[in-house]
């Protein structure tokens, strides 16, 4: 292979969807995936006040319709199918809500929507999309953002996910005012095609995480927010997004995440050149 030909492969490896692409520079002054130590989902718990500060809410007409988490102080993570058909101008994030009636920090209107090229409406396959905010956020103890996984694994079976959301507390309740999560365990890819949904409705970029008997799961109104996962070191990666399932909390029918990790090259190309926030590291970890 001569040098050009080296110069095209790195180019082309470099910024293809699907394979690892440029990834964003890092931000030197701030960490991400820090959980809010402020004062004190079907089936969760009621979270402590900004307990999860990068969660934030999707309105549109003034009501909180889905959720999103922020990655960066101008872009959010959620998706696909809470923006799809929709224009910029319909859409309102709120950040550094609990109470989400009362007490957000900050409402940011939206100035691009990236949903995923290939997202399909009917399987709701590639469901995650990225938002650029009309203005940049400042991180405090209120907004701060979560972090992407590293992309050294895609298999995360067997551990234990946390969502959180403002959604349905049950398939025929309302919706809630606060921010409640939940803990979750990641099924296999075997197992969640042995569930009530079958074979061929669970894509290779789906994750199931949920109870085999029921009782607690994500429901109407979660959509578009995180799992999350616990680092070694205590930063808190984004490693689903809430995409969908059949009613709520329903025995052997788990929710369905979209798979964050087989997203990176693309998440990357979308936030450009807007730098991220490191995870904790051990040395800092126990100072946070």
């Amino acid at each position: 292979m001569n040098s050009l030909s080296v110069i095209i492969f790195a180019l082309v490896f470099m910024f293809s969807d699907g394979l690892p692409g440029k990834i964003n520079k890092k931000c030197t002054e701030c960490v991400c995936g820090v959980r809010g130590r402020a004062q004190r989902i079907v089936g969760g718990s009621i979270t402590l006040a900004h307990e999860y500060p990068w969660v934030v809410g999707l309105s549109r007409q003034g009501k909180i319709y889905c959720g999103g988490s922020l990655i960066s102080k101008k872009h959010i993570l959620t998706a696909a199918h809470c923006v799809n058909g929709m224009e910029p101008a319909d859409i309102r994030i709120y950040l550094g809500g609990h109470n989400i009636t009362k007490d957000y920090s900050e409402i940011r209107r939206v100035k691009t929507i990236h949903e995923h090229e290939r997202f399909d409406i009917i399987s709701f396959d590639n469901d995650i999309a990225v938002l650029e905010l009309d203005q940049t956020v400042s991180y405090g103890p209120t907004v701060q953002p979560v972090c992407l996984p590293s992309g050294t694994t895609d298999d995360f079976s067997g551990s234990m996910g946390i969502i959180a959301g403002w959604g349905r507390l049950g398939e025929k309740k309302p919706t809630s005012t606060v921010l409640r999560s939940l803990l979750v365990p990641v099924w296999s890819h075997e197992q969640c095609q042995e569930s009530g949904y079958g074979v061929k409705r669970i894509t290779d970029n789906m994750m199931c995480a949920g109870y085999h008997d029921g009782g607690k799961d994500a429901c109407q109104g979660d959509s578009g927010g995180a799992m999350h996962k616990e680092g070694p070191t205590g930063s808190m990666d984004i490693i689903g997004v809430v995409s969908w399932g059949r009613g709520c909390a329903r025995p052997n029918l788990p929710g369905i995440y979209t798979k964050v990790v087989n997203y990176l090259p693309w998440i990357h190309k979308k936030l450009a050149s807007e730098c991220l926030c490191s995870p904790k590291t051990t040395e800092n970890s126990n100072s946070l």
